[in-house]
């Protein structure tokens, strides 16, 4: 039921997957193995574990490892203080071609290191690099979540208090030395900074702030353990300290909505950098389908739909997130949005005001002049964050521009074939009128002749006339066999294949041609060549056309073999001449339409370029060809191969 669309390229495609003993880590093999699915791909799963703990991995590593062998990988567990060369060297090593880890968070404060997924671009430039991020961060690094909203956060309290609790101890500790309640005091206000700073939203600096006052005035204010305050000074103090707490907690939110929007705008960078190269290197429609949808399930976890226009009643691409199906039942029910998503070019489905309560968000992909398809994207009942709903339609936008450049590039490429084509017909229909122009000519002349002096014309001449006329006929013949083969091939190029008798049909060639040549021909046929499949009547001209050029372009006096012999499941039947041969540089065009040794038409050869050309045709569409050789010490070999067959007599 699910149809994902595979790469359309014969280069192989190696996938290597980084594996830790994150939970998450099972997210990361599921995105990597979706690339298991192109021809000729393969994978490599590896761990790095720091020299000595090898032998006893944890449990949840050994889970993820069985996970990845499970889906098609190949297992390497690697020994390394050093993940960065590790992973290089190792890539490199088995040229890897996509490379697959988690996103790992780097430390708030006091690091200048810069994350893996950085490091290893640097180090891999050949290399894509995917990184998948942990579902609990919405495919968005750590750092990108917003702050502004209030959320119950657990973290954010235990923090807060254990601030305040470690600003509290060093308090005691001041008090006891006698020293002025005004350290006591700047040491609770720099805990209250810190947890401002430190925490995602106002209410915890305000929160620190009571907790100074509070505690403040419980331990070190007389009277001492209770929260009476007998000198107003101390109001001011904690007043002050309020609004401190006040103005920094939105100076820090703000920093931090600041550097959130920054990560974003980066992280949406890189992103379409790397969609944009992926689509780059992309050489056909369904290769950018694939690259698109397999970028919006990494990013967005969630499965998507493809429906091109031309098949929107047809089933769709589908690419899963995780292990999640498609149902028949579903394409039926929800159908009436995409036709509504094709005709209006617009969205419908979940989280649009038009069939809400369906189940995937359907997109019209399309530029001003052409639609491409209909995207859908299950929600889950999830709207998309800000942030998700500005990447999404900037990936779809290149989308669109990947599938018109390639449109277009189509279309130039059909025109240029058409231009090509029409170049042809007219050389065609150019070299037909200048090469049948000849032997028409001979055949009036002599008829002609024979015609007004007949009666004083003697017997010798006119027979010698008659040879002539047939001469010339007969050459007429074989060139329009060898047209309507080429105009026949070219509109259909199916044939009826049966079992044929290679000694038959080689016996039928001979009978077409001239009988005074006859002698010349030696066959050879080996007891092993005795049935192939073919088309009799078309290899029969393949052999006349063969043995024609061999008579014509050797010597008088030197013989023309026909052997044929079997050869691993071939007949491999080929014509020997011992005549000057071809030049190496004309061997790969001899079969071209047109072309003839010299690159120049001869009107004393009579040769139009066509008959190679056709041999070449009818063997393609036997499925199988025809080379030229070498004859030593000189002449030519052309050779055809043929599927043998074998007949039962029972």
């Amino acid at each position: 039921m699910e149809r994902i669309k595979d790469e359309e390229n014969n280069r192989n495609t190696m996938i290597l997957l980084c594996l830790s003993q994150s939970p998450s880590s099972k997210r990361v093999t599921q995105a990597a193995a979706e690339f298991l699915r192109i021809p000729d791909s393969s994978g490599i799963a590896i761990t790095i574990s720091p020299p000595g703990t090898l032998s006893s991995p944890s449990r949840q590593l050994s889970e993820n490892i069985a996970y990845a062998k499970s889906l098609g990988f190949e297992f390497h567990a690697l020994e390394s203080d050093d993940i960065l060369v590790s992973i290089t060297e190792f890539a490199k090593r088995i040229r890897a071609s996509h490379l697959f880890l988690g996103y790992t968070a780097p430390p708030v404060f006091f690091s200048t290191k810069r994350p893996l997924s950085e490091r290893l671009t640097g180090a891999l430039p050949g290399v894509t690099i995917h990184v998948i991020p942990d579902e609990r961060s919405s495919a968005i690094p750590t750092m990108q979540k917003k702050t502004g909203k209030l959320t119950p956060n657990f973290h954010d309290l235990i923090l807060v208090l254990s601030i305040m609790a470690a600003a509290t101890f060093m308090c005691v500790w001041i008090d006891q030395s006698r020293y002025s309640n005004a350290n006591i005091i700047t040491i609770y206000i720099l805990a209250v900074l810190i947890a401002s700073l430190w925490t995602s939203h106002q209410i915890y600096g305000i929160m620190a702030a009571v907790l100074y006052i509070l505690l403040f005035n419980f331990l070190f204010i007389d009277p001492r353990f209770t929260l009476l305050v007998y000198d107003p000074e101390y109001l001011m103090t904690y007043f002050v300290t309020v609004i401190a707490a006040l103005i920094t907690s939105s100076l820090a939110v703000r920093v931090k909505n600041i550097a959130r929007r920054s990560a974003e705008n980066a992280y949406q960078a890189k992103v379409l950098l790397d969609t944009s190269n992926q689509l780059e290197r992309a050489d056909s429609p369904s290769e950018i389908i694939r690259i698109t949808c397999i970028q919006l399930v990494t990013l967005l976890n969630r499965s998507i739909l493809f429906f091109p226009s031309d098949q929107i009643d047809e089933e769709p691409f589908y690419y899963p997130s995780g292990t999640s199906t498609l149902s028949l039942d579903f394409l039926k029910k929800e159908h009436d949005a995409v036709l509504w998503v094709k005709e209006h070019r617009h969205y419908a489905g979940a989280g649009t005001s038009r069939w809400p309560d369906y189940t995937r968000q359907y997109l019209s992909i399309h530029t001003d002049d052409y639609s491409y398809g209909i995207i859908g994207i299950e929600m889950g009942n999830k709207p998309f964050t800000e942030f998700e709903n500005m990447i999404l339609h900037s990936i779809l936008h290149e989308f669109a521009m990947a599938l018109e450049n390639e449109r277009i590039d189509e279309e130039r490429q059909q025109a240029e074939i058409n231009a090509e084509n029409e170049r042809m017909r007219a050389s065609f229909l150019r070299s037909i009128s200048h090469d049948l122009r000849t032997p028409l000519t001979s055949i009036y002349g002599n008829a002609s002749n024979l015609a007004v002096n007949e009666s004083i014309l003697s017997k010798e001449d006119r027979n010698r006339i008659y040879s002539d006329i047939k001469e010339d006929a007969s050459w007429l013949v074989e060139e329009m066999e060898n047209i309507l083969s080429v105009t026949k091939l070219e509109s259909d190029p199916h044939i009826h294949l049966s079992v044929e008798s290679v000694e038959d049909v080689i016996e039928e060639s001979l009978r077409h041609i001239n009988s005074t040549f006859l002698p010349r021909i030696h066959v050879n046929l080996d007891d092993s060549a005795s049935f192939a499949e073919m088309d009799p009547k078309l290899i029969s001209q393949v052999l006349v056309n063969l043995l024609s050029n061999a008579i014509k372009y050797t010597p008088e006096d030197t013989p023309v073999e026909i052997t044929a012999q079997k050869k691993s499941g071939m007949i491999e039947i080929s014509v020997k001449d011992q005549g000057n041969g071809i030049p190496d540089s004309d061997k790969a065009h001899i079969f071209d339409l047109f072309y003839t040794s010299g690159k120049s038409h001869s009107d004393s050869s009579r040769s139009m370029g066509i008959g190679l050309n056709v041999c070449r045709m009818i063997m393609q569409a036997h499925g199988t060809s025809i080379t030229v050789s070498d004859n030593i010490p000189h002449g030519c070999i052309f050779t055809l191969t043929l599927h043998a067959k074998e007949i039962s007599y029972e």
